[in-house]
Formats: C-alpha cells, structure tokens, sequence
C-alpha cells in the first residue's frame, strides 16, 4: 500500500468530514465496487498501449513544437515566473512523478494556501493562464509525461500526493486506483471534470474503478473520440 508523508490541505479536517459523510451515502455502491474489482486481463493490451502513448507523444511534440514556443514566449510576457508549472503526482503503483503543464496561474500561487484544488475561475489565473485554460491547451505538455511513461493517454487523473493520502484513509476501494497508470484524459475526466466537493471525489473514483474493469484498447479508442468531440466545443 502506498504511504507516504506529505504536507496536507489546509482545510483537511474538514474536507475528511465531508468526504467521510459522502462515503455513508454511498458506502453500498463503493463497497460492492471494492469487493468486486477484478481488473481487465490486459496481457497484450499493456505492450500495445504503450507504443501508442509513445508513438503519440512524440509525434505530438514534434507537430506542436511552434505552438509550444508561442505560448511559452506569451506565458514570459505576462507575468514572472517560468513557462513549465512541475507538480508531484501519484502514479502507477504509488510511484511519485512530476507532472507537465504550461503555468497558468501567477507563480507560487499556493504558498499561501497550501494544497487546494483547481478551479475553472480560479482567481489566482493569470490572463494568459485564463485563456489557455479556456482553450483547454494548459496539459499539452503532459506529452512529456507520455513519452518518459509515466502517464498514459487514457487513464484515471494522477492526484497530488496530499489529497491521496486524505482520500486513501476515508474512500474504500480508493487505493485501486493506482493500479494502473494514470491517464490525461479517461472516463472520470470527461464525465466528472474539476473536483468541486467530496461528492465529486467519489463520482470519479466509481468511473475510475468502472475503466479499469473493463479497460481495453477498444474502449481506449472510444474515450479518445469522446475526449475530441469535448475539447471540439466552444469555450
């Protein structure tokens, strides 16, 4: 099992206490889903869809090396601080990495706060950061995570150490998530979006739990169609 020390939320006793009330709400559909989690024999399937994470990373980064260099050159105009925002996530089998994204909010944005979580509005966006959040271009540098495998296109959203370690103590079944690697996009992303309320944690562990069930390259292909049809919408 996965432990770790880590520095948590500010506001953790109380979002266990939210967690934990949404946990009895659902405690019947949670349990049944730990008590029934067999993964999918994945056997070949694990080979394939690694040659395709690494066949589409680099082939992204190569195609998307201009508009990377445009939106870095924007992001250093804007404000102080750098163009690469790295943060600490748990991936396959516990194992902590550094996540890619282009900076979006205004640097050390949660010295402060501490952990929170993301926003759609969140105030601490910079105007450059607005508007490539907006245009859903802020996680193009996860192609980086692909390449060196630490993260697959489809898969459950790698959290931060801090709210895994509050999730893992309060959410049955939770710890199943790492069972896999995690994805940049998958069901839970496109059905649950931001996490706004300990509701939102659970509804996204019972999808990750769903597409790790029945996990396979067809299905893979289906999550990538819906992950283009959402990204194809206006903003």
């Amino acid at each position: 099992m996965w432990v770790q020390t880590v520095e948590l939320p500010h506001n953790a006793p109380q979002l266990y206490r939210e967690i934990l009330e949404a946990v009895e709400r659902h405690y019947r559909s949670l349990k049944y889903l730990e008590i029934s989690f067999a993964p999918a024999d994945r056997g070949w399937y694990v080979l394939v869809k690694r040659m395709i994470d690494l066949a589409f990373g680099l082939i992204g980064l190569i195609l998307l090396a201009p508009l990377f260099a445009i939106i870095s050159v924007l992001i250093r105009i804007d404000s102080i601080g750098p163009t690469f925002y790295l943060q600490e996530r748990v991936g396959e089998n516990g194992e902590i990495f550094k996540i890619y994204k282009f900076r979006t909010m205004i640097a050390d944005a949660e010295k402060k706060t501490g952990p929170v979580w993301a926003s759609e509005n969140d105030p601490r966006l910079t105007r450059v950061g607005r508007v490539i959040r907006g245009l859903k271009l802020d996680e193009l540098p996860q192609l980086i995570n692909l390449v060196k495998g630490e993260m697959s296109l489809v898969g459950p959203r790698p959290e931060r150490p801090p709210f895994v370690s509050l999730f893992a103590r309060a959410i049955p079944g939770y710890m199943h998530r790492l069972k896999v690697k995690p994805g940049i996009t998958g069901l839970a992303q496109i059905r649950n979006g931001y996490d706004r309320c300990a509701e939102d944690v659970i509804r996204k562990l019972r999808f990750d739990l769903v597409y790790i069930k029945k996990m396979c390259l067809t299905f893979d292909l289906k999550l990538l169609g819906q992950t283009l049809l959402y990204l194809a919408k206006p903003v």
